[in-house]
Order: structure tokens, then sequence, then C-alpha cells
């Protein structure tokens, strides 16, 4: 990366941040209110939005990856359990739900990493 495009790329990262932190917000209100479709729309808008902002920061494709299956399994089993619910499945969901947290979180820790290199790299330029 030029220098030139840094700032650039620490607003993307910034803004990252800002849409994970609406999307943890409201995916977590979605599974607590499922099946509200108008937020339902509202979160895969917001899921849009994310891959957006990590298709131009190829660092975070890892992490990007990992929350899409997260979401997508989430999902799958939040439509599941509407038409079968059970000890067993509420339990999965339960654990799906911590695993997409936690994919959240290592995203939002690699942006903020991100934010932190290219920081230390404008000083020692």
């Amino acid at each position: 990366m030029s220098a030139s495009h840094a700032p650039v790329l620490d607003a993307i990262t910034f803004q990252l941040l800002d849409a994970l932190e609406k999307y943890d917000r409201d995916f977590a209100r979605m599974v607590d209110t499922w099946l509200d479709m108008d937020l339902y729309g509202d979160v895969s808008d917001q899921v849009e939005a994310i891959r957006t902002y990590c298709g131009t920061l190829p660092e975070l494709s890892v992490q990007w990856a990992e929350l899409l299956i997260a979401h997508a399994e989430l999902v799958h089993m939040l439509w599941r359990l509407r038409f079968e619910d059970s000890a067993h499945g509420r339990e999965r969901l339960h654990a799906m739900r911590e695993r997409h947290s936690n994919c959240i979180a290592l995203l939002g820790a690699r942006c903020r990493r991100l934010l932190g290199r290219g920081a230390r790299d404008q000083k020692s330029g």
C-alpha cells in the first residue's frame, strides 16, 4: 500500500468497524425476535455492506469468509428451528451464536490491528 492510499483505507476500515457494530447489535435483535422480515432485510443489507468494505481490504478475507459462513449457518439454523423447536436445536443455536459473535470480534480485532499498523507505518515513513 502506498502512503497516499493509507487515509482512504483507514476510512474504509473505520466504516467497516461501524458496520460491524451495527450488524452485531441488529443480528442479535433479529435472532431474539425471529422472524421479523424487515429486520432480516436490514441485516442482509448490512452483510452486503460488510462484504463491500472487506472486498477493498484483502487482509481481511479469512475473517470475512469465517463471518459469512457463521452468518449463513446461523440463519439456516433459525429457519430450521422455526419448524422443529427442540432442546438439542436450542443448544446448537446457542453454540452457533457464540461462534458468530466470535467471528465478529475477530474481524473487528483484525481491523483495529490494520489501523494500528497504518499509524505505525506513517510515523516511520
